[in-house]
């Protein structure tokens, strides 16, 4: 959805332009059922400060953004990724571990699975195939049933064995005289709390309820660790079809759809989930994503299906040791389900399209509030960050950002603009308009989000009241600010 680059470019103007931009391009999209969100409100300004001076101020401002940007950066490189390798692949394991041993369980008409009945199966060349390359020292505690609904539950703790193979380094293998893979072994221990997967059911209905999560699951031990809880026991999901279905672990959208049957509409809410791993914790919690099923029937009475997101809402929180960092994220964007039932439709070819001179009205919110250190020389400096960034879709093929107000180390740039949408909803281009006090810059984007300049670097004027002040220029992959006064700033 192009609503989201327009938010993604106007972060990246708050640090006017970087020249690099921002690493972290947000996807956000839609509309709040209860109303728009409060378009952050223009800072105040000062007019004791001259016209000239509110000139260069502004770009004294972008300059701080790009500094601090930088310093930053530089405190995270190599220390960007909250889990190592080695810890991806033991959570990739530990989720993987319940789904193999509930295939296992449903195909041989097994209910319990314990500690003994898994240690008597150590040399079962079967279930070890089901394992895939994991071996399981399960401790007394270990037990892992199926109820009548055919729904999961497993607890206890298990020493866990992996091999994985690199498909990156080749060796040569001088008994078979053939190159092959490397192959690395782990080996750490696992504690299930309260795990349940209920997301299927045997019973025939036009609704359904399941739920997938634990209590805490525990991977590794001491500086290796990774821990994860949910008082809220996870993920649950609800569906509505247009007829009966049954929901088992044959379940296929397609076939029901094959069928005549379609998804009116599902919901999956996350009420809370927290990872500690090295110094971070991650807390994502309130996150809903709703989906509503369009439907058309073709002449050869062949049923095309789409479904479409309706709903994102998500509330995030980051704790990291080093470089200090706490920071919070909120996302609210919800569309309107009458309008999209309404308004878009699925055409005979499999796509969605808005009747015609009529569209989708979207509403989007994202804030970010919190602190991160910023090193200097010898000496850290905390710095606070306050953005919130509104957007509406206005018209059609138009998407405004009505707002974003960028607070960092107590310098203020409020942005606001829009993005021109063609026929099949590309971007045609974009404008920002960025301001400070009574200054202002206002930056034009190609359809590539390459920002335009004329043939002698400039990218656009710096004007306060109506009166030009100096030129913002790019050259040579060079930003900078020359005034009337023969003053100049660079920005990098």
């Amino acid at each position: 959805m192009k609503i989201f680059q327009l938010t993604a470019l106007a972060l990246a103007s708050t640090l006017l332009l970087a020249g690099c931009g921002s690493d972290n391009d947000s996807n956000i999209g839609s509309n709040n059922n209860s109303g728009s969100p409060s378009v952050p409100p223009k800072p105040p300004v000062n007019n004791n400060v001259t016209e000239l001076n509110q000139a260069k101020d502004i770009i004294k401002t972008a300059q701080q953004f790009v500094l601090d940007n930088k310093a930053i950066t530089d405190a995270y490189k190599g220390a960007s990724d909250i889990l190592t390798e080695r810890q991806q692949q033991r959570i990739n394991a530990t989720f993987e571990l319940p789904s193999v041993l509930y295939y296992y369980m449903k195909e041989k008409n097994i209910t319990t699975l314990n500690a003994a009945s898994i240690n008597a199966l150590a040399k079962n060349t079967e279930f070890n195939n089901y394992l895939n390359g994991i071996t399981l020292l399960p401790k007394p505690d270990f037990v892992a049933t199926i109820n009548n609904k055919g729904q999961l539950s497993l607890t206890g703790a298990s020493n866990v064995k992996t091999e994985t193979f690199d498909y990156y380094d080749y060796v040569l293998n001088p008994q078979t005289g053939q190159y092959e893979p490397t192959m690395s072994t782990d080996n750490f221990d696992v504690v299930y709390k309260g795990f349940v997967d209920a997301l299927t059911t045997t019973e025939s209905a036009t609704s359904f309820t399941g739920k997938f999560g634990f209590d805490s699951i525990n991977i590794g031990s001491g500086a290796d660790a990774v821990v994860f809880t949910s008082p809220s026991k996870g993920i649950t999901v609800t569906g509505q079809f247009s007829d009966k279905v049954t929901v088992d672990d044959e379940f296929d959208l397609d076939d029901i759809n094959s069928a005549g049957i379609t998804l009116e509409k599902a919901v999956m809410k996350l009420g809370s989930v927290k990872v500690q791993a090295n110094d971070s914790i991650i807390e994502a919690k309130d996150f809903e994503l709703a989906f509503l099923g369009m439907s058309h029937k073709r002449a050869d009475g062949q049923l095309v299906t789409l479904t479409l997101p309706t709903t994102i809402k998500l509330t995030g929180h980051l704790i990291k040791g080093m470089p200090a960092t706490n920071a919070s994220i909120t996302l609210n964007a919800v569309a309107n389900e009458a309008d999209i039932k309404n308004i878009v439709k699925v055409t005979a070819q499999g796509n969605l399209t808005e009747e015609t001179n009529r569209f989708v009205g979207m509403d989007v919110l994202l804030a970010l509030k919190g602190t991160v250190a910023k090193k200097n020389g010898t000496t850290t400096a905390t710095i606070p960050l306050d953005i919130q960034a509104n957007l509406k879709r206005t018209a059609r093929n138009v998407i405004e950002l009505q707002g974003l107000s960028a607070w960092v180390d107590g310098k203020n740039l409020y942005v606001t603009g829009k993005t021109n949408l063609d026929a099949n909803y590309n971007v045609v281009g974009s404008q920002l308009k960025i301001t400070q006090n009574n200054a202002v810059i206002v930056l034009n984007v190609d359809a590539n989000n390459e920002f335009i300049k004329d043939s002698m670097g400039k990218l656009s004027d710096i004007m306060v009241n109506g009166k030009d002040f100096g030129d913002l220029l790019e050259n040579n992959g060079k930003l900078s600010a020359k005034f009337t006064d023969n003053s100049v700033i660079p920005l990098g």
